[in-house]
């Protein structure tokens, strides 16, 4: 089952987006500075390079397979450029960047080795920057999975590639200073504005799930809520990873 992301792009912004606890500790974690010439991959509507960049004066470039997303993107300025990161080799000259960051998209690219090829090669002195879910994340710290759409789990162990896979795809391309972080991603309330996320399929998974299942948990999720005396609290964290290519 495919995703429609010209559908999500219409309404991405409003349900997802990056905090700036969240953007701060990118830049802090892939030691991102002033005047460095940056690209971000699968940057979707822009939500990460628009904060960097109004952060840090950064020659920022992003890329995107979608050209829905792309247009939002342009909308705040950014210059993209559209591109199948997934599949071809990246439109950029070698050692032309200095910082890449790539966050929640690895998950849907089909050939990852190929993509920190290209990574690499674009790089001059400098490092690549991702943000992504352990296997463990997935399984015990999305806010609803487990309780509501434990099919969900299954589904996303199945695209994401675990921590340690992901690291000797790295070291294979060339990069060096391999380390990994968990990061807090959002303090999230379970009430009724997330039910209304969750039921505009605002995280991918939901749109891979069976109908049945979803709606499902959906009912279930809704009659949780109802019954709660306050709003729920609770966080959902990502994994930083970090390689770096020495010039």
């Amino acid at each position: 089952m495919g995703i429609d992301y010209a559908d999500i792009s219409q309404t991405y912004d409003e349900h997802r987006s990056f905090s700036k606890h969240l953007v701060d500790k990118v830049a802090e974690f892939g030691g991102i500075q002033e005047g460095m010439k940056a690209l971000d991959v699968g940057c979707g509507t822009g939500n990460l390079a628009s904060q960097l960049l109004d952060m840090m004066n950064l020659d920022m470039i992003g890329v995107d397979i979608s050209l829905s997303m792309l247009e939002v993107a342009r909308g705040k300025s950014l210059e993209v450029i559209c591109t199948d990161a997934a599949n071809n080799r990246l439109p950029f000259c070698d050692s032309c960047f200095d910082i890449i960051t790539a966050t929640y998209v690895i998950h849907q690219i089909s050939n990852l080795e190929l993509l920190f090829s290209e990574c690499y090669r674009v790089l001059r002195d400098g490092a690549l920057v991702l943000l992504t879910s352990s296997h463990e994340q997935i399984e015990n710290e999305h806010p609803v999975f487990k309780r509501f759409f434990p099919g969900a789990i299954d589904v996303d162990k199945a695209r994401f590639p675990d921590i340690p896979v992901i690291c000797e795809m790295l070291v294979t391309a060339g990069f060096h200073d391999i380390r990994q972080e968990s990061v807090l991603g959002a303090s999230i309330l379970i009430d009724d504005e997330y039910l209304q996320k969750v039921k505009g399929k605002y995280v991918s998974t939901y749109r891979l799930l069976p109908q049945r299942e979803f709606e499902r948990g959906v009912a279930e999720l809704e009659t949780y809520i109802k019954n709660l005396s306050q709003p729920e609290s609770t966080v959902w964290r990502g994994t930083l990873i970090y390689g770096r290519k020495k010039g």
